[in-house]
């Protein structure tokens, strides 16, 4: 061992000489540190992710700021006795009244006001044409009273019973709800529908009325109406609340998941609980560092940050790893504990800088892009390998240092007690190596060149698969599995009858009243455009709904109707009609318009019925519903979701004024568009900033060249095999590509920096491999701990990432050490 090899620098012999400082000063940071994190919230809406200027994330926000929420909170009641589900519906019905205002906007199990106020008015709701041929009917048949020779040449006449059913027309709430409950037709399932207050697509909707409904049905059980009868709440609002109660729960079980298996690998390698302590704490400061960085940069956590946690403690740890591991296979050759510290700082701190800095530089790359769930990843997974480095090099040496002072504290003196050197505590038995890794490389280097040059070829092969269509479009892939029981999947799929299929539909908010109806023909016409150019030729808009389609019309053509109905209502009072008989007269007066008639308001409507039309403001009537085709479309397709978009995004009305619209059609289209944008600017900032760092800072070049090398054919491996396993880009999985530069490069910089220290590869390979593949395990547990999670977003990250782990690594370890060995068997040096 030389001199300079043990020679400690001045930080180094700070740290040694003042070691409860440094563990004073680490601890003080990690509490500030934490006490910032613990402020941070969770945010899971998909419009979290998108950047802050995408025209349709701020059409949304306008939205959010004029539109209450309309996603409904169902209270389904199901028993084999339809009185008392109504009987216990009317009882919660009251106790949701009785709640604050602040909790609930409305609740009700009924539309009978709805039915009353369409039956009250159904003159108004007969179209013009229809109540012109009724006019005409009656002039008739005037006129033959009065001309016993008149002739009627217009065909057939209509009987009056026939003018009395075109008169009641069809049911305006489609024969939907029997009895204007919402219920099934046999009543044994009855909903009451709660709409919470605030605005649309409001973080947290709907959890207060949550938590009140389920105190009252608590309070009044539902068995105190009939023993068999079960609630289910359901409905957007329930699903919602379900899916972040996963993600929380994924956040804790994750993380507990991969510290536990950390833990138990870290024990198992090094044989003491010792070096369990030296590693995890300056990783632990470390994540706790990156956490305060998002409160302090943007103040909560999204879908994708949610899990970094144990992301950064798998990689973050992997610096310790190696130092610990250096630092053991120093004290096994008999040399002071300070000493094999000293040649563990020098022999590992440039080589695990670099890997921290390219990790970093990867992890930043994502910060190029203006994709807010990239730049928010980015930020705070390069800050935590930053943070895990310092606190690594500044917090591990002044553990080690203070146990052993109070090893020492506490050693009795005695004559037979060595010296300094020998009498100091270990850290425990030499690590694990891999012996026949060496072995294998060092004997049949040959036949696995070949073996992994067929690899590399596949795998270019296999990459081709991300050229053609590499989006992954079906979000049924992407969601959250919540699950759920026989008894809620019945409610789920009565809703569904009831309901229909789409709940929630696209908002569009107008300026004024005037434009609802030109925005109702530009959807339309823009529609049509698209069918023109679409390779299925469809529309994809279904229903557009306005106030005036559950109002008899605009002002102007109510207006219309009415004069038609006066000259209805004189005819039916004409002298010439008296000489009928009573059958006659009793049918006639079916077709008498009353005189309370009048131009219906928007306000005019029932509280339920304008509900969906009503603005934060208390105005009423400016909101254009959206509903997709029914057939040949999903939701669920982004594709679909695209096309919606291509529609609605952008509204040219006839006066020439554009209306920017959103929407989860134009949220989802945004950052489909968003992603395949940034992610190949971020892939090749990643790939870059690493490759410079790499070239600029290891010498001899040729070192850094073998590093750059071994991480393009890892990454080479990775993307090859997800090609050939047909795996799609995500919002999620993309990250794992470009942090995946980061990984590969610090599992090469280790294997070569030690092989130039030694100029031995098969022992680079069987000690400092071996410690590079527990790095790889740590982060493969910190990865695969997401396999845990209910998102199968998450998961398909998760697998992407192990991939890319197993492919970085076997090219460090094996790939690498094959090739050097290779081409010092044609002697070269």
């Amino acid at each position: 061992m030389s001199a300079e090899s043990t020679r400690m620098g001045p930080g180094g012999k700070w740290v040694s000489r003042h070691p409860g400082l440094v563990l004073g000063i680490g601890f003080l940071f990690a509490v500030l540190a934490t006490a910032s994190a613990m402020k941070l919230e969770l945010r899971t809406a998909f419009s979290e992710l998108l950047p802050s200027n995408d025209p349709g994330v701020v059409a949304m926000q306008k939205t959010q700021k004029r539109m209450g929420d309309m996603s409904l909170l169902l209270v389904g009641i199901h028993s084999p006795d339809p009185d008392a589900n109504i009987r216990y519906a009317e009882a919660i019905t009251k106790r949701i009244h009785e709640l604050p205002r602040d909790l609930a906007a409305l609740a009700t199990y009924h539309v009978r006001d709805v039915r009353d106020f369409f039956e009250a008015n159904k003159w108004l709701y007969v179209g013009e044409t229809e109540l012109e041929d009724i006019r005409d009917r009656l002039r008739k048949e005037i006129s033959r009273r009065k001309n016993p020779l008149f002739v009627d040449l217009g065909g057939d006449d209509e009987p009056i019973d026939q003018m009395q059913k075109r008169i009641t027309g069809d049911d305006r709430l489609g024969d939907r709800f029997p009895d204007g409950l919402f219920a099934t037709k046999d009543k044994s399932y009855l909903w009451i529908a709660t709409l919470p207050p605030g605005g649309l697509f409001v973080e947290h909707a709907g959890e207060g009325l949550w938590g009140a409904i389920n105190k009252i049905l608590k309070d009044d059980p539902p068995s105190r109406y009939h023993p068999q009868m079960t609630v289910q709440l359901g409905g957007p609002v329930a699903t919602a609340i379900a899916s972040r109660k996963a993600v929380e729960d994924d956040i804790f079980l994750v993380t507990l998941t991969c510290l536990s298996i950390v833990a138990v690998s870290l024990v198992l390698y090094f044989r003491t609980i010792w070096a369990l302590i030296l590693i995890t704490t300056p990783a632990l400061v470390g994540t706790i560092m990156a956490f305060a960085v998002a409160e302090f940069a943007f103040g909560y956590l999204n879908s994708s940050t949610a899990f970094l946690g144990s992301i950064i403690i798998g990689n973050g740890i992997n610096y310790a790893i190696v130092l610990t591991s250096r630092y053991q296979e120093e004290r096994t050759r008999g040399i002071s504990s300070a000493s094999a510290m000293s040649a563990a700082i020098n022999g590992t701190w440039k080589a695990t800088g670099v890997a921290s800095l390219s990790a970093s530089a990867a992890y930043a790359s994502l910060m190029v892009t203006s994709f807010r769930g990239f730049y928010q990843f980015g930020l705070m997974a390069a800050a935590g390998a930053f943070f895990c480095w310092i606190s690594t090099y500044a917090l591990l040496p002044a553990i080690l240092e203070m146990g052993n002072q109070t090893a020492a504290r506490f050693r009795k003196p005695s004559p037979t007690t060595p010296t300094r050197r020998t009498a100091e505590p270990s850290t425990g038995r030499p690590p694990l190596r891999i012996d026949g890794l060496g072995w294998l490389a060092s004997r049949h280097f040959r036949p696995l060149l070949v073996v992994f040059g067929l690899i590399t070829a596949a795998s270019a092969v296999g990459a081709t698969h991300f050229l053609r269509d590499p989006f992954e479009y079906d979000f049924r892939k992407l969601n959250t599995n919540v699950g759920s029981s026989e008894q809620a999947k019945q409610f789920g799929q009565n809703v569904d009858k009831l309901f229909g299929r789409w709940p929630s539909p696209t908002v569009i908010l107008a300026d004024e009243l005037s434009e609802v109806e030109a925005i109702r023909d530009t959807i339309r016409k823009q529609d049509k455009q698209g069918a023109i150019v679409d390779q299925q030729h469809r529309e994809v808009i279904g229903q557009i709904t306005t106030i005036w389609d559950l109002l008899p019309g605009p002002p102007d053509v109510q207006a219309r109707k009415l004069a038609t109905l006066a000259q209805i209502r004189k005819l039916a009072h004409d002298p010439a009609l008296e000489v009928l008989n009573e059958t006659e007269r009793a049918q006639l007066s079916k077709v008498d318009p009353p005189t309370t008639l009048r131009v219906l308001q928007p306000m005019d409507l029932p509280p339920i019925a304008r509900r969906p039309f009503t603005e934060v403001d208390g105005s009423v009537g400016k909101v254009v519903l959206i509903y997709p085709v029914e057939e040949r479309l999903s939701v669920w397709q982004g594709k679909d979701l695209l096309q919606i978009a291509s529609v609605i995004q952008e509204l040219k009305l006839p006066s020439g004024k554009v209306l920017e619209t959103s929407g989860s059609a134009v949220v989802f289209g945004s950052m489909i568009r968003s992603i395949l944008k940034d992610g190949p600017i971020a892939t090749l900032a990643s790939l870059f900033s690493v490759l410079l760092l790499v070239m600029l800072m290891i010498r001899p070049v040729r070192a850094g060249l073998m590093a750059a090398i071994t991480l393009l054919v890892g990454v080479l491996w990775m993307v090859g095999a997800a090609g050939w396993a047909g795996v799609h880009v995500t919002f999620l999985n993309f990250i794992a590509l470009p942090i995946t530069f980061g990984i590969a490069a610090e599992y090469a910089l280790n294997v070569v920096t030690r092989y130039r220290q030694d100029h031995d590869i098969i022992k680079a390979v069987t000690s400092t491999g071996a410690a590079v593949a527990l790095c790889s395990w740590t982060t493969i547990v910190g990865y695969g701990s997401l396999l845990a999670a209910k998102n199968q977003a998450l998961r398909g990250f998760g697998l992407m990432a192990i991939l890319g782990e197993v492919a970085c690594l076997t090219a460090a370890i094996m790939a690498l050490p094959v090739a050097l060995r290779w081409w010092a068997s044609r002697g070269k040096a």
